[in-house]
């Protein structure tokens, strides 16, 4: 009685399985893919000056805009990981990619060269908005 219970319950799983194996898959989505389902990153900004021009805002006081109140601008440099009493070599305001922001120009890593960096008018240490980065060789 064991040996028959056993058979019947083999050929209940062989059953099972070869109509599992067989049935039609589920179907996939008719509706084709379209560019709204995909996503691509902006190309980075660039900042629309020459290093000439860069570089002269050296030989000029600091136009820092938005950013004048020295608090708020010592939060938007804490934010960039500067410290908030780095010196700021040169600002002004200006546009990128149609978006307002301010071009703050830093020290850079090596004594040759300074650091551009265009952030968002309400840059702060929470959001920079950096919009643009560059590093621009000094003569």
């Amino acid at each position: 009685m064991a040996a028959v219970a056993g058979l019947a319950a083999a050929g209940v799983a062989v059953a099972l399985g070869t109509a599992a194996l067989v049935s039609e898959p589920a179907g996939t989505p008719s509706s084709p893919i379209t560019a709204e389902h995909i996503t691509v990153s902006r190309p980075p900004a660039a900042i629309p000056l020459s290093d000439t021009q860069i570089l002269a805002l050296l030989d000029r006081p600091p136009d820092y805009g938005p950013l004048d109140d020295p608090q708020r601008r010592g939060s938007c440099l804490t934010g960039l990981g500067y410290a908030a009493s780095v010196r700021v070599l040169g600002a002004r305001p200006i546009e990128i990619t149609g978006r307002p922001g301010v071009l703050l120009v830093l020290p850079g890593d090596t004594p040759d060269a300074v650091t551009a960096l265009a952030v968002a008018p309400a840059c702060s240490a929470a959001d920079t908005g950096l919009l643009a980065d560059r590093s621009v060789p000094r003569p």
